[in-house]
């Protein structure tokens, strides 16, 4: 048995979270260790000389070696509020050199055919299949490299988050979905749907989860709703 990193259990413990809260149902979840996946040293040393980026030390502090880590959930029946969301991510080894580059648009502009061979999901949603995913960009030179944002390829967006950021907004969302436009310069509106259930979340997690901090998501929500 291999045993978890502090890192790696604290992924654990938001599917105990999900699994253990009332109001929750999970569909599905993911916690394998993928063997073959090394220390953080080791795979991102490996990640950087295939890709030539640098990684920051924060790539250091949040390795984990899962072949998929995530939950697909919705809330339980009988509820006042329907909300629903998913999170799969890969480790970044895996994701960044194991994977094709994604295929997201036809007719593409020489910007977003460069764009779209840079970009490597990092964040997926195979149960629900909404076609939300999040990506890492990859570039030779780049210390933090971008994540991008795709929603069923109608539009992606560049979010105001590095990798770090990422995974610690994740774990206090749990993937509800849409959670990532707080992060973006999209203007949302409130009759929205995402709207909506970015409401709900604000109103029910904290009751859910009272160990995680909902304030600085409500604020990027009502700044997002002020942009026109």
């Amino acid at each position: 048995m291999i045993d978890l990193t502090p890192y790696e259990q604290t992924w654990i413990d938001v599917l105990d979270e999900l699994r253990n809260c009332p109001g929750i149902e999970v569909l599905n979840e993911y916690r394998e260790l993928d063997p073959e996946i090394e220390d953080a040293e080791t795979s991102l040393d490996t990640v950087s000389v295939a890709t030539g980026m640098p990684l920051g030390d924060s790539f250091r502090t949040c390795h984990f070696r899962f072949e998929y880590l995530g939950s697909a959930w919705q809330s339980a029946k009988g509820g006042d509020h329907f909300i629903a969301g998913e999170f799969c991510l890969e480790a970044l080894e895996n994701a960044v050199l194991n994977q094709r580059p994604l295929d997201l648009w036809t007719d593409m502009t020489p910007e977003q055919e460069r764009l779209q061979s840079e970009l490597r999901c990092i964040d997926g949603t195979p149960e629900w299949g909404t076609g939300h995913l999040a990506a890492l960009r990859v570039r030779p030179g780049v210390e933090q490299p971008e994540i991008w944002f795709d929603k069923t390829g109608d539009r992606v967006y560049k979010l105001d988050l590095d990798y770090q950021g990422y995974l610690d907004a994740l774990r206090v969302t749990k993937g509800t979905f849409g959670w990532q436009y707080l992060f973006t310069e999209a203007a949302l509106t409130g009759g929205d749907s995402t709207v909506a259930r970015l409401r709900t979340m604000l109103e029910l997690f904290p009751q859910w989860f009272p160990d995680h901090d909902y304030k600085p998501f409500r604020r990027r929500l009502d700044m997002a709703l002020k942009r026109r």
